[in-house]
């Protein structure tokens, strides 16, 4: 009984910190060895509530109460799913359970009162809410809640409106924090309710509709917003934002322009939309060479006329033909832009048809430098034309659909500018994100603390943690070690962050201070259904096994095994076995040790795999071969 009562302290665990799946998998477990016990039933119901499956989370609590009818926590969360569904008086009757079995349950006052006043019972709700307060004293929910039921019989007085609004919108915020999307809104509602005139609500309800997807309705509400606080810029970028969304690009330069104007007042004094004189060539440029274990690399060259005033910093977005988040990614740059002497921007189009110049002098006409290639010179060739035109002393390579939030050049140059020449490159963390901008991914860096890390070249030599939104390099690295390998498609990151960490040491700035994202028309998205990353994985490894240590070495081809099995999902969630089997020949050949063939086969032998298995039979039979060329691929250009 002692394993069974550890095995539930374990899984709880789970549970708080948010591995979920391995907190089901525990619960489960000790479901299985005792079907009715009652802690690893009641956590299991929980955790399917927080998941938001409703039917396995009431069978979980049915089972409960079939044997203990009197446990009161297991009656206060039916309620609350009841509550959820929108069932009320099926939720009063629970809460009512919950208080016999428990009639110091606070939680279930609190709750029994909202669901009452729910009904226009408010006299009933708010004895229910001050019997909860007079048990709890401190429960914010039952005093905002009896606020809230008084103002509705218009027992409060102004000030005592304004108060208990800013109550709300501070429970709102808990709630949204928590995931509890229906619940937050109703508090902010609810805050601009008790004062009509708060704009601070207007926007946490607008921004949680925008996230929600309701965007009309997230329109009309920050516009209210903006009539209340009309200089406030973040304002008209959340709705730059909406507009871009809905693909109404002018719309949307429009309002992050204005936006930028009252954000910014280094932009107000310089921008001009028509400050650029037309289309300006990319001029060729002529790249120098390095030779590094083994391997050549364009390198930059040093910069004409160094004696001359240089800017901090080098902003490069290379951009071709997509035109969705460009004006998101701009006008996150152009919020921290503090002049020339502080940064540059340099647009690089690589022979978009059409041109996106109207798009990008919309917002950055009269700061950005715009560059249109006579013809498409590759992506990796775009980066390097991009840097070698540079003349800032740090380099930020950013994507056109990605972003950086506020503080990113300000919290790196803060180290930056006073670190040792030994450091050549920075990163900061980053979060992904979606094609609306929801977040899905965080990148912390744990372990790591601010300024120079010794495990780090350990860290990137096995693995790519980093994505270059989240980088910088300084330009005299670029011009000792070079810039991206023009070859490499799809690791060419990886690749040059690896070079650079065996001969400089790394910053590293822990904030979340950069976002990249994740949608169907970006470079990552096509590779992965194809399967063609692989090879990528694989050169990425050979290219600095010369110079890395062994060990580093053999730990990247055990990840990149097991990265390369995994994401056979991906090409087979397409129908595409040709993908998941290129894969498969591709971590073979990263890891051929017999440990790593022994797990292979027995992860082949799973039944989700069987489709994957006959093609591999069927592929032998025929003794067949199917390579990936780059040039096949829409984003390998020359």
């Amino acid at each position: 009984m002692a394993t069974i009562s550890e095995a539930v302290k374990v899984a709880a665990n789970q549970h708080r910190a948010g591995h979920l799946a391995e907190a089901e998998q525990n619960y489960l477990q000790v479901i299985a060895a005792v079907p009715d016990h009652l802690d690893a039933l009641y956590g299991l119901a929980l955790l399917y509530q927080q998941q938001r499956m409703a039917e396995k989370a009431e069978a979980k609590l049915h089972q409960i109460l079939s044997s203990q009818s009197n446990f009161s926590r297991a009656w206060l969360s039916l309620g609350n799913l009841k509550q959820t569904q929108g069932q009320l008086e099926a939720a009063e009757r629970c809460y009512r359970k919950a208080l016999q079995g428990n009639p110091q349950l606070f939680l279930a006052y609190n709750n029994l009162g909202y669901v009452l006043q729910c009904q226009g019972r408010s006299p009933e709700a708010i004895a229910c809410y001050e019997k909860a307060l007079q048990l709890a004293p401190d429960c914010v929910e039952a005093d905002v809640n009896w606020g809230n039921a008084l103002h509705l019989q218009g027992k409060l007085t102004r000030a005592q409106a304004a108060t208990y609004a800013q109550r709300n919108r501070q429970l709102g915020a808990t709630y949204q924090a928590q995931g509890e999307v229906q619940a937050a809104a109703a508090y902010f509602q609810k805050a601009i309710s008790l004062q009509p005139d708060l704009a601070e609500a207007h926007i946490d309800l607008g921004l949680l509709l925008k996230d929600q997807g309701q965007l009309d309705q997230a329109l009309a509400v920050l516009q209210r917003a903006l009539e209340l606080a009309p200089l406030q810029g973040q304002i008209y970028c959340q709705i730059g934002q909406i507009y871009q969304t809905q693909n109404q690009l002018e719309l949307a330069a429009t309002a992050y322009r204005q936006g930028l104007l009252l954000l910014n007042s280094y932009y107000g004094t310089a921008v001009n939309q028509d400050g650029q004189p037309g289309i300006v060539r990319s001029p060729e440029t002529a790249l120098d060479t390095v030779w590094i274990g083994g391997h050549s690399f364009p390198a930059a060259p040093p910069v004409e006329d160094d004696d001359a005033p240089r800017p901090f910093w080098s902003v490069i977005i290379p951009l071709y033909n997509r035109r969705s988040f460009v004006l998101e990614c701009l006008a996150s740059v152009l919020a921290q832009w503090q002049g020339p002497d502080h940064m540059e921007i340099l647009l690089m189009d690589n022979a978009s048809d059409p041109p996106l110049y109207d798009l990008v002098c919309a917002l950055g006409g009269g700061i950005v430098k715009y560059y249109l290639n006579s013809e498409n010179i590759g992506a990796r060739r775009n980066f390097n034309r991009g840097i070698a035109l540079s003349r800032g002393r740090w380099i930020h390579l950013i994507m056109e659909d990605e972003y950086v939030l506020p503080g990113f050049y300000q919290q790196l140059q803060s180290g930056l500018e006073t670190c040792p020449d030994s450091v050549g490159a920075a990163f900061t963390g980053y979060e992904n994100v979606d094609a609306t901008g929801k977040v899905i991914f965080t990148q912390r860096h744990g372990g790591l603390q601010r300024g120079i890390n010794s495990e780090w070249l350990e860290r990137i030599g096995t693995s790519n943690p980093l994505n270059p939104c989240a980088v910088v390099v300084r330009r005299e690295t670029h011009e000792q070690l070079g810039v991206y390998d023009p070859e490499n498609y799809y690791t060419p990151d990886w690749e040059l962050y690896k070079r650079i960490a065996a001969f400089r040491d790394w910053w590293c700035e822990p904030q979340i201070l950069a976002r990249y994202r994740e949608h169907g028309g970006n470079m990552t998205s096509e590779v992965l259904r194809l399967g063609a990353q692989g090879a990528q994985y694989r050169l990425g490894i050979e290219m600095t096994e010369s110079y890395l240590p062994e060990e580093i070495t053999r730990k990247a081809r055990l990840h990149y095994f097991k990265v390369c099995m995994a994401q056979t999902a991906i090409p087979l969630q397409n129908g595409n076995l040709d993908g998941a089997y290129r894969l498969l020949q591709e971590a073979i050949r990263i890891d051929s040790s017999p440990v790593a063939l022994k797990n292979l086969f027995t992860w082949l032998a799973t039944d989700e795999l069987t489709p994957l298995r006959n093609a591999i039979v069927a592929r032998i039979a025929a003794d067949q071969a199917d390579p990936c060329f780059p040039e096949t691929l829409y984003f390998a250009y020359p």
